[in-house]
């Protein structure tokens, strides 16, 4: 009987130790690329910043000539 209930629980317990290192570990992945998502994100915004910016004194610039 003692056996039974030794193996149930050893059984349960290595289930759970299982189960948490795999969340864990998708957790780990996750944050990863939640990371790398926004480093992108990040470089694009500045990307995008740096093109409106020039835009803009190109046009400051024709409005110039234009005057």
């Amino acid at each position: 009987m003692s056996l039974i209930i030794s193996l149930t629980v050893a059984s349960a317990v290595g289930t759970l130790l299982g189960n948490l290192s795999l969340f864990m570990i998708i957790g780990t992945m996750a944050e990863r690329q939640q990371k790398k998502q926004q480093k992108e994100l990040e470089r694009m915004q500045n990307a995008f910043l740096e093109m409106r910016q020039k835009e803009t004194e190109r046009l400051y610039r024709y409005a110039q000539m234009e005057s």
